[in-house]
């Protein structure tokens, strides 16, 4: 580890430095140091502070090292993911009951009284509590008397915060269970009719399955919302400070038209619409999807700029999306095969005009020795791990990035990569015409 000293001695040392950084930075800012307690921000450590959070990410990569030593190789295969699966079971019965919106914000409550407002057995409210409390989910103040802590208070007010409990347990780990089924049946096939979620639904894709079930298609989107709002690039108000957006449009001076395809109700249009009055968004998703979009419009004031249009992003683009200025496809591209992806961008580039430019916000894989801290890089292959088990789909190193889109015209070429250095998992690629 590039160090004389004993593996373990050396990450005390590495643990310890980056401590300093950060506690003295947030003493020197007057904020309030990392807690347990319900009060502490659920942001303790700023990320946009540069040295500062490479000081964190650097912390989390050693304190990682050092447990896995401490713990060691035998016991951590005999344990392996047996507690996060109990985690994630035991949260999702307590989110389902409504636990963490009934807990009080600022005070203990019994687990008779607790029983009572849920309607969940106190024997097993009991035995769920303590559970989670061992990953700092809840406290247990006194004997049979629990309180929040922060990391179970952004469950209480957020629903989209619930929902990446809920997508877990009830969809991803289903499709996990079938992953091998899968890859044993379907070795080759790029089909998403052919996956490990299609074993575990009846043989559905996952987008026919949320189209037969629209509710779970809208706690879908705000899982993504919420999963999205932690990366540094991806989030749409991030989205909208990290990407040269004044510069669409400038050369005609009456604003340019950005073609959102995929945009769900159109969170990352508003936002950079609000940062950006010279541009115009047309937000393409499910119809089942309008009335939610119009909503959100009318809230942030942007009648008229931001509209949505229910559009098949596989069909081709209709006459009022044609020559746009840019196409935006955000967490698209990685839901789709190869063969799929070649599809959706042949739509976008016969609809693109002189100067047109697609922008994708996805993940861009780490290749070999990159640097990329592992705990960066084991959540981005994580994800690759959900696109194989529930589309058939993957995520792409820069690379493959730019073979797939030769694959589609061999003029479309990468121009920008907007992303931290070494830790590009999220990033903006900026690609035209060339």
């Amino acid at each position: 580890m590039g160090s004389n000293s004993p593996p373990l001695t050396h990450l005390a040392q590495e643990i310890a430095k980056h401590v300093s950084t950060i506690t003295s930075y947030l003493q020197s800012h007057n904020l309030p140091q990392p807690s347990f307690a319900p009060d502490a921000p659920p942001h303790p450590i700023p990320e946009t502070d540069e040295k500062l959070s490479s000081a964190r990410i650097a912390l989390i990569e050693a304190t990682k090292a050092l447990h896995a030593l401490a713990v060691g190789p035998s016991e951590t295969t005999r344990l392996f993911a047996f507690p996060g699966l109990c985690h994630l079971g035991a949260m999702q019965v307590l989110c389902h009951f409504k636990v963490p919106q009934t807990v009080p914000l600022d005070s203990p409550i019994s687990l008779t009284e607790l029983s009572t407002k849920t309607k969940l057995n106190e024997h097993v409210l009991g035995r769920l509590l303590r559970m989670v409390a061992t990953n700092y989910y809840f406290v247990e103040t006194n004997p049979g008397y629990f309180s929040h802590t922060a990391w179970s208070k952004t469950l209480a007010p957020d629903e989209k915060m619930r929902q990446c409990i809920w997508f877990r347990h009830a969809e991803l780990l289903p499709a996990m269970g079938k992953l091998v089924a899968a890859v044993e049946r379907y070795p080759e096939s790029d089909d998403p009719k052919k996956t490990a979620f299609a074993l575990a639904f009846g043989g559905e894709t996952f987008f026919d399955y949320k189209e037969k079930n629209p509710d779970d298609m809208i706690r879908f989107g705000q899982f993504v919302d919420a999963f999205a709002s932690g990366y540094v690039v991806d989030s749409p108000e991030n989205i909208a400070r990290g990407y040269p957006w004044g510069d669409i449009g400038s050369r005609s001076g009456d604003g340019g038209l950005v073609v959102d395809i995929g945009g769900g109700i159109g969170y990352v249009s508003v936002a950079v619409g609000k940062e950006h009055g010279q541009l115009r968004f047309l937000v393409q998703d499910f119809e089942d999807l309008r009335k939610q979009s119009e909503v959100l419009v009318v809230e942030n004031r942007l009648v008229g700029r931001v509209k949505f249009m229910a559009h098949d992003f596989f069909s081709s683009q209709p006459e009022e999306a044609r020559g746009a200025s840019a196409y935006f496809l955000r967490n698209i591209l990685h839901n789709w095969s190869d063969s799929y992806c070649r599809k959706i961008l042949k739509t976008v580039v016969d609809a693109m005009g002189e100067g047109s430019r697609i922008i994708i916000c996805d993940i861009v894989l780490p290749e070999a020795n990159s640097g990329m801290p592992k705990t960066q890089e084991e959540r981005a292959r994580a994800l690759d791990m959900t696109m194989l088990s529930m589309f058939n789909a993957k995520e792409r190193s820069l690379e493959e990035w730019q073979a797939l889109f030769n694959s589609v015209d061999e003029k479309l070429r990468i121009t920008q990569v907007i992303g931290r250095p070494k830790m590009r998992m999220d990033c903006l690629i900026e690609v035209r015409l060339i």
